[in-house]
């Protein structure tokens, strides 16, 4: 969930401070006694080249912000800027160094020691009363202080808006819209849409200069079909595609009617990066040179070609491959290229496999006579079932066994030193089917 920070200035020295450490930015190397070399790169906004944070005394409401907030400043009756936040950190010794000066109204009993690094600082000009009806806020509400907009707050802005940031943008002016993606959103698609397919109107929408904003939607859809939790990020200066579970990572799409991307623009992405505290970058076209590769490699960034996408998109339609299985392979930097795929298709072949013996050895507990359901006997059922090079060996059976039988699928249970099933084997093949849409072609595959 995106949450709103609201940072005030409306002191003349809370002002000043907004001024040199918000609007303006700490050099990095102001940093340098007090982070690591990493964590200076991190905070540091690519675009600004600078450091931009607040600290506040109010741990109560700071503690709630985390990477990906929508942070606010207001002052005097309107909210005067907007930001991203990177990260929090509590640190007593860099607030310190950055304002205990002369002139600045330190309060040792209650220092700024909990810090809100942030980027994509931006000017804007709403008045309170707008933002109070945006989140409920009674008309009068004025900000005191250093807060947070709860969560139930935030629900209700949610449910009104396709998500916060769509609904803050909207109020600010930004022009940037944020659309979430789940199964009933894939399900609406009209029936030539679906006639035509996901993968390849992908393939044919970055070949076309014209269809950037298509692509955008097209590649948010197709991670979501992926099984990932991806929005699209409509318009402004941001990035085009945010995946959220179970990698985060901001997804960059670019159509080329050349059929090449020449360069990721690794600077342009590690700045979306930040701003969205994501773990990973990838950047999706059509195709990349040599030179991309290479650049994308140096820099830790991923690079996807929309036939690549196109080939997990049917490997995920035919075999429901998890989310989880294909973030190795696009988390890893460099270009996923036909490597990679190969090494997902021997993972299949070796899932195919499994799940063959598991309905093998199903199919033996069916038949077997109760005194049968040992390892070792169901083996000379399969003998009878099968050629000698399709029957598993026995810890083979056994691992099955143990499988149909754990608590979380209880397709059999062990009792009296025997397994039994608990269910058919056609129902046990429509429960089989939760991990992974693998259950049809491993028939098939037993039946040639």
């Amino acid at each position: 969930m995106t949450g709103i920070a609201i940072i005030t200035a409306g002191r003349e020295d809370a002002y000043q401070d907004y001024l040199q450490s918000v609007k303006g930015g700490h050099d990095p190397a102001e940093f340098a006694e007090h982070l690591s070399d990493a964590e200076v790169e991190a905070v540091t906004d690519s675009e600004s080249e600078k450091v931009h944070l607040w600290g506040t005394s109010v741990d109560s409401k700071w503690q709630f912000v985390e990477g990906g907030d929508i942070a606010l400043i207001y002052r005097d009756g309107r909210y005067i800027a907007q930001a991203t936040v990177v990260r929090t950190r509590d640190d007593l010794d860099l607030a310190e160094h950055l304002w205990r000066t002369e002139g600045n109204p330190w309060d040792p009993e209650s220092p700024w020691r909990y810090l809100v690094f942030l980027t994509g600082v931006a000017e804007i000009d709403v008045d309170v009363q707008s933002f109070n009806e945006l989140v409920g806020y009674q008309d009068n509400y004025i900000p005191q202080g250093f807060s947070r907009v709860s969560d139930a707050r935030i629900r209700d802005v949610e449910d009104a808006y396709e998500s916060v940031e769509t609904a803050v943008n909207e109020l600010t002016g930004s022009g940037v819209r944020v659309h979430e993606f789940d199964e009933d959103s894939l399900q609406e698609e009209s029936e030539e849409e679906q006639e035509l397919g996901l993968g390849e109107r992908i393939v044919a929408a970055s070949r076309d200069g014209d269809q950037y904003e298509e692509l955008e939607e097209l590649v948010a859809k197709a991670f979501s079909r992926l099984g990932f939790e991806a929005r699209w990020i409509e318009g402004g200066d941001d990035t085009d595609v945010e995946v959220t579970a179970p990698i985060h990572a901001v997804v960059e799409v670019k159509a080329r009617s050349s059929g090449t991307l020449a360069s990721p623009d690794a600077t342009r992405i590690q700045g979306h990066k930040e701003r969205h505290s994501a773990d990973q970058a990838i950047v999706v076209a059509p195709g990349f040179t040599p030179a991309a590769i290479e650049d994308a490699d140096r820099q830790g960034i991923v690079l996807l070609a929309t036939d690549h996408l196109k080939a997990l998109l049917e490997r995920r339609d035919t075999y429901g491959i998890p989310p989880e299985a294909l973030s190795t392979y696009l988390t890893e930097q460099g270009a996923f290229q036909d490597d990679r795929l190969d090494q997902i298709d021997d993972e299949l072949r070796t899932r195919l496999g499994g799940t063959e013996d598991l309905l093998a050895v199903m199919e033996a507990l069916q038949r077997a006579d109760p005194e049968e359901g040992t390892a070792d006997r169901l083996r000379l059922i399969l003998k009878g079932m099968y050629n000698e090079e399709r029957v598993p060996d026995q810890h083979v059976i056994e691992q099955s066994l143990n499988l149909l039988a754990h608590p979380s699928i209880q397709l059999a249970e062990y009792e009296e030193e025997q397994y039994q099933p608990t269910t058919t084997k056609e129902n046990a093949e429509v429960l089989l089917r939760r991990f992974g849409n693998l259950i049809t072609e491993a028939s098939k595959s037993g039946e040639e």
